[in-house]
């Protein structure tokens, strides 16, 4: 150990070790925000006559209405079975959000005390 430093070998393992485990988590937070950025859902109606997409922000991206949908449907059934779609598509983006950050927000990474036991050189 240098005695300019202060540090001891343990202190500067225990910095090592968080620093390596933040860059860590900044690599899986980097990897979640681009699957957040890109995630959709597509939902399609039982009868397959109605298929909406939408976005990580909940907007609806893409529409597909088959021909019959248009026969099949009055207007105001079609209207709301497309609303219908995109709240079961946003939910659905909602538990596939929740499931991807789960981990982060239950592993809250290094923490101070992870370093409070490994004294600077000298110890106390």
């Amino acid at each position: 150990m240098s005695a300019e430093s202060g540090w001891t070998t343990a202190s500067r393992r225990a910095w090592d070790s968080v620093l390596d485990e933040v860059d860590e988590q900044r690599a899986q937070l980097r990897e979640v925000e681009e699957q957040l950025r890109t995630m959709t859902v597509e939902v399609t109606s039982t009868d397959r006559l109605v298929t909406v997409v939408t976005n990580a922000r909940g907007a609806l991206i893409d529409l597909r209405l088959e021909p019959p949908a248009m026969r099949r449907y009055r207007a105001d059934q079609l209207s709301a079975l497309i609303c219908e779609l995109v709240t079961r598509a946003d939910r659905e983006l909602a538990g596939q959000r929740n499931q991807l950050t789960a981990h982060i927000v239950q592993n809250p990474g290094p923490q101070y005390r992870d370093l409070d036991e490994a004294p600077l050189g000298g110890g106390a």
